[in-house]
């Protein structure tokens, strides 16, 4: 068991050094930066916006800092009704009553962008070895299933350091645009959100590495993934939907356990209990999805 975890681990090494002497790892790293960055300065600017137009409306004071008028309004009981009947469960909404609304944003735009950056990056590896041949090379020192958990690892690793600075790119914008006061106090938590968002990638990773292992083709791996991401995401709504107005059976919502999505509200989640059940689904979600794609690569020529 020592020698096999310690095989992965050098398999995980490798992925990590290919990465940063390929540059993927700085292309990762800028595409993750850029996605953060515009996404809270966008939302920022949005914030803003809105900001002027209730002043005029309500005839404020226009000297405010930028930031003071969207907290007024989050906070408001009218806003806060119509937050609770969007959000549905009353766990979720009681745990965001405390967040500023713009790390909720951040947060809503991490993981609505997260798996297709999954996908779109990490998705073609196994696939791209193959058809290089350079698998083979790697398979005289470890096994098969070695190898797949080895690049799995790899890429949570490169993953993590991505959305760790991405945070930091963020949290940069945020000190910019909003107050001191404010951006200081918003550091911790949009390091937190990366943190979740790390961990709701894990699931996506398992599942655009599982398919890149029925191919050769690093775009069609991409493709195929981009629809899995495309149906998985929207699966338990649509379950949801057919057993409430079709009468399809309630055993239906079980599956709603195999995709990433059923997981996700649990990370809005503020409970240590509900956060490490979350993670371990998603955690276990990403490594189902990794070993079926593994076990069909079992069969076949490397």
């Amino acid at each position: 068991m020592r020698a096999s975890l310690r095989r992965i681990w050098l398999t995980a090494l490798s992925e990590w050094r290919d990465a940063i002497r390929s540059r993927r790892a700085l292309v990762l790293l800028v595409l993750y930066l850029a996605t953060s960055v515009m996404c809270m300065y966008g939302t920022i600017s949005a914030l803003g916006r809105m900001e002027k137009e209730l002043v005029t409306i309500l005839g404020l004071p226009a000297d405010g800092p930028e930031g003071v008028v969207t907290e007024s309004l989050w906070k408001s009981k009218p806003f806060r009704r119509m937050v609770r009947s969007a959000v549905g469960n009353s766990l979720v909404f009681e745990d965001l009553l405390a967040r500023h609304p713009v790390e909720l944003l951040y947060a809503w735009f991490a993981f609505l962008f997260a798996p297709m950056l999954v996908t779109l990056v990490s998705g073609g590896r196994v696939a791209d070895e193959r058809r290089t041949g350079s698998v083979r090379y790697m398979l005289m020192r470890v096994t098969r299933f070695e190898w797949s958990v080895g690049k799995y690892a790899g890429q949570a690793m490169l993953i993590a350091c991505a959305l760790a600075i991405s945070a930091l790119g963020t949290w940069a914008v945020v000190w910019w645009r909003l107050p001191t006061g404010s951006a200081l106090r918003l550091f911790a938590p949009l390091i937190g959100w990366s943190a979740k968002t790390w961990v709701y990638s894990l699931s996506w990773l398992g599942l655009a590495l599982g398919l890149s292992h029925l191919t050769r083709s690093s775009g069609k791996t991409v493709a195929l993934g981009l629809l899995a991401v495309a149906i998985l995401s929207v699966a338990p709504t649509m379950l949801e939907f057919f057993v409430a107005h079709h009468g399809w059976p309630q055993a239906l919502l079980h599956l709603e356990a195999l995709t990433p999505a059923d997981a996700k509200g649990s990370l809005w989640r503020s409970s240590p209990t509900a956060l490490a059940a979350a993670s371990f689904h998603l955690a276990t979600l990403g490594l189902a999805y990794l070993t079926a794609g593994a076990a069909v690569f079992a069969r076949r020529d490397a």
